[in-house]
């Protein structure tokens, strides 16, 4: 039998990276070590104390949705992954990605643009133009020619 139903989550755990043991409380009545299944490719643990609507199969229960109090602003066709404290990714409806992270992005690995990288200063290939084009004065007081250009990593001047 399928049923729908709320629960304000107790407890949620990881067993071994396969499942997660949940345990919640609805109405009266409490649940503990069910299995919870989730949307392939992606993993998360509610936190306890969460309001959450469960979907139950016999002892199995996917949690469907959450009340989710810190969830970030989205508008129509847009797309968000979030937790608490306001880190949110959003797959926004222009085409572009929004990424708050209070604590920094680690990545383990290359990063490859194509395109222009930006801070609040200002575009890395302009520091990068302003690097190539200058010089020094050299030991006899003139100008030295310009420094070797920096290395592109195979794209075109």
């Amino acid at each position: 039998m399928m049923k729908f139903f709320t629960s304000i989550v107790t407890s949620c755990k990881d067993v071994a990276g396969k499942l997660r043991s949940i345990g919640g409380k609805a109405n009266g009545i409490e649940f503990e070590g069910r299995q919870m299944m989730q949307h392939f490719g992606f993993v998360s643990i509610p936190k306890a104390g969460e309001r959450c609507l469960f979907l139950q199969f016999g002892n199995v229960v996917i949690a469907v949705a959450s009340d989710g109090k810190d969830r970030p602003a989205v508008k129509e066709g847009e797309t968000a992954l979030y937790r608490e404290g306001e880190h949110y990714i959003i797959l926004k409806a222009d085409g572009t990605i929004a990424i708050k992270a209070n604590g920094g992005v680690d990545i383990d690995g290359d990063l490859r643009v194509n395109g222009d990288v930006s801070d609040n200063v200002g575009k890395l290939s302009k520091l990068r133009d302003n690097y190539n084009q200058h010089t020094h004065v050299g030991n006899l007081g003139a100008p030295t020619a310009p420094t070797d250009k920096q290395d592109l990593g195979g794209v075109d001047a």
